[in-house]
């Protein structure tokens, strides 16, 4: 089962929904699957078996039952349990650092246990999260705890127009003018921009860039135009670009997608 839940109030500013999925099969761990970045930071509550996480550098090991995502910069393959029960909310590029008073950039390609990152908080939650009845009561737990702890964020309102300056251009605007529209200096703007969304501008407009791939291969775009159409210099950049992201040649990353 997968269900796609939207934010309500003020949260909706910064978390793009809520989604749930749940596994009921006899076998202890499903296959493993290849995850691939999106943008985004997500928060993980397991109320089923957690999953197992394998990640491009790390060795496998069993995820916590209350794990913050960071953003990626490559694929880590990922095997759910059989009796998986998961609430994740999936915040916006530059959602998540209103809730959690650190540089986002330190979770970069990390899967941090949250009771590493607030230990008594996290204690708290998960007790509550556990003792709820279902998932409604779950999300209303989880959005009380992200209310408490927003905060304002002066830099919040010029973020969010760099990201849709990036994400309009499909990744390819270069950070340098997306900084001239934001009326600041390129370094200020590549620190403040990496201290929020975690990553640094051209990585994140990279990953912009790769998820437009994806779209125009769904599309059945042959290599050549993918490569053209989104800015890359000439197909070995292209190839190797993709190689660096999913671990795969092109042709054998779209031809799994079939």
């Amino acid at each position: 089962m997968l269900e796609i839940i939207e934010p309500t109030g003020i949260l909706r500013k910064y978390i793009k929904n809520y989604c749930i999925v749940e596994i009921n099969n006899s076998i202890d761990y499903m296959p493993y699957k290849r995850v691939f970045p999106q943008g985004n930071v997500t928060l993980v509550f397991h109320y089923g078996l957690p999953s197992k996480f394998k990640g491009k550098k790390s060795n496998e090991y069993i995820e916590s039952n209350l794990v913050i995502c960071g953003q990626q910069t490559g694929y880590y393959d990922l095997s759910l349990s059989g009796k998986t029960g998961m609430i994740l909310i999936i915040f916006k590029p530059h959602g998540v650092k209103p809730f959690f008073n650190l540089p986002i950039n330190d979770l970069q390609n990390k899967n941090l246990s949250m009771s590493d990152l607030i230990k008594n908080e996290a204690i708290e939650l998960e007790d509550k999260l556990f003792n709820s009845k279902n998932n409604k009561q779950r999300i209303i737990q989880l959005e009380k705890f992200l209310i408490k702890r927003l905060s304002t964020d002066n830099d919040f309102e010029r973020i969010e127009h760099a990201i849709k300056l990036i994400e309009n251009s499909k990744g390819q605007l270069k950070s340098k003018v997306v900084a001239q529209e934001l009326c600041l200096g390129i370094k200020q703007f590549e620190r403040i921009f990496s201290k929020h969304v975690g990553l640094n501008p051209k990585k994140f407009a990279s990953v912009i860039r790769f998820q437009n791939v994806i779209q125009m291969n769904n599309e059945n775009a042959n290599m050549y135009q993918l490569a053209f159409d989104n800015g890359y210099y000439d197909q070995s950049h292209f190839i190797h670009d993709i190689k660096n992201i999913t671990g795969l040649s092109p042709r054998k990353f779209f031809n799994d997608r079939k």
